[in-house]
């Protein structure tokens, strides 16, 4: 994928749709895999290196554990870190593993759902919170709108890559933190 342009509106716009596509895609499958290693977790799972987390539900089936763990509400938002840091904690001592290890990319992981957000929602407060990711990458407002596809292809100086590619391998260390926790 051909890098955009910090300074100038992109032109590319096919790059631009193809870009948010791709991380769409990328952070719904982070959605799903979360909650799947929250549910392993929950019942009694274990880490890649046999580790257990020491589980708040006395459960071994994942769609009981589900039913519970949503506690009346329709669903729970795995989109959010702070908020799936804090169901973590509700249900395994810690949170352990998975707290801990969002927390070590909670800037990260929030910048990504910010960046998920203006692309499925153009309202307002998408357009603020996307706009709180974009000057703390480039350090300046804009004075063209700019998208999230071309600030996701936007290649950081800082990282050495696309923003895409660095969301995309935020998102991956964690599920293989999670999946594989430090001791």
């Amino acid at each position: 994928m051909d890098p955009a342009p910090p300074d100038a509106e992109s032109t590319d716009l096919q790059a631009d749709i193809f870009a948010e596509a791709v991380f769409l895609r990328a952070f719904a499958a982070f959605e799903v895999d979360l909650e799947s290693l929250f549910l392993h977790y929950v019942t009694g799972g274990a880490s890649l290196s046999g580790a257990t987390a020491s589980s708040y539900l006395n459960v071994k089936d994942e769609d009981q554990a589900r039913k519970l763990t949503r506690a009346g509400w329709r669903y729970l938002s795995w989109a959010k870190p702070q908020q799936v840091r804090e169901t973590s904690e509700n249900y395994m001592a810690e949170g352990w593993p998975i707290s801990p290890m969002l927390k070590a990319k909670a800037q990260d992981l929030s910048d990504c759902e910010r960046v998920r957000n203006r692309i499925a929602h153009h309202s307002i407060e998408a357009a603020v919170q996307f706009g709180m990711v974009q000057r703390n990458w480039l350090q300046t407002e804009r004075l063209f709108m700019l998208s999230p596809g071309q600030f996701l292809r936007i290649r950081s100086i800082k990282l050495r890559a696309l923003h895409l590619q660095h969301y995309l391998q935020v998102m991956n260390d964690t599920l293989c933190a999670i999946m594989d926790p430090p001791p």
